[in-house]
């Protein structure tokens, strides 16, 4: 996938987890960066990328950083948007408490609710807006939204917001690949299971019983992994995927088909 080499990417949730993965993996393939993120800069960020810290559900910081991405575009285009931030808010006591508590929504905090779809479908819906104009200008772009098969099919336990957000994605994507797919923009989702990220790594490292239990579910018969993700995103951002738009491409080592 070489083909990449001098392309210009926006990522978004690139301060850690996938979404910073995701940012190292463009990065050694001769992408140029611009990375997003409402904490500070990761001290592995790769040289040579440029990081602008906001919040995702800010509408003025969209157009900021597609205005950014040009500036370090060959051509003045954003070649390549993935929209990887996201929130999933639940308690857990391998984990650090969340500033609010997803559930069912006879539970949910309303705050939990806004804060989780402004974050996982808003500011995903914010960037894609600020893109279009660009990506239409030069009659070419590609998304990648990194959703869920909680937004395909029910989650275990009652995460409502979550659950919601994801499925928004999923259709807003579709929407983004029906209108412009005619003037040369791809959209996709990827739609990960379970994974281990720095988030929940601590979970599965004070409880290892507790991953061998989840690989037990999944057919492949262990959890995945941030790799995983990254050779999908990157799959549906190049040219071998230039006949792909509008689907939602799962890496879950099969959970799915086990799944009600």
């Amino acid at each position: 996938m070489g083909e990449l080499t001098g392309r210009t990417a926006v990522v978004t949730g690139a301060g850690g987890g996938m979404g910073l993965a995701i940012v190292e993996d463009l990065a050694a393939r001769g992408v140029r960066v611009v990375a997003v993120d409402v904490k500070e800069a990761p001290a592995r960020l790769p040289e040579g990328v440029r990081y602008h810290r906001g919040d995702i559900a800010d509408p003025m910081l969209a157009p900021a950083v597609v205005a950014s991405a040009r500036t370090i575009s060959r051509e003045g285009n954003v070649d390549m948007l993935v929209n990887a931030a996201g929130v999933a808010w639940f308690a857990d006591p391998g984990l650090p408490p969340p500033p609010y508590v997803d559930g069912s929504i006879v539970d949910v905090d309303p705050e939990a609710w806004r804060r989780v779809l402004d974050i996982n479908l808003t500011g995903a819906m914010l960037m894609a807006r600020a893109a279009l104009p660009v990506m239409r200008e030069h009659r070419s772009g590609v998304m990648v939204h990194i959703a869920s098969i909680a937004g395909l099919r029910l989650a275990d336990g009652a995460l409502d917001a979550y659950q919601v957000s994801k499925a928004g994605l999923i259709s807003l994507s579709r929407g983004l690949a029906a209108q412009y797919g005619p003037e040369g923009i791809r959209s996709n989702t990827v739609c990960p299971g379970a994974i281990v990220t720095p988030m929940i790594a601590g979970i599965y490292e004070n409880d290892p019983e507790r991953e061998r239990s989840m690989a037990g579910r999944v057919p492949l018969r262990r959890v995945g992994t941030t790799s995983d993700v990254c050779s999908a995103v990157t799959y549906l951002l190049s040219d071998e995927a230039s006949f792909v738009t509008g689907t939602d491409l799962v890496v879950d080592g099969g959970w799915l088909t086990n799944m009600g």
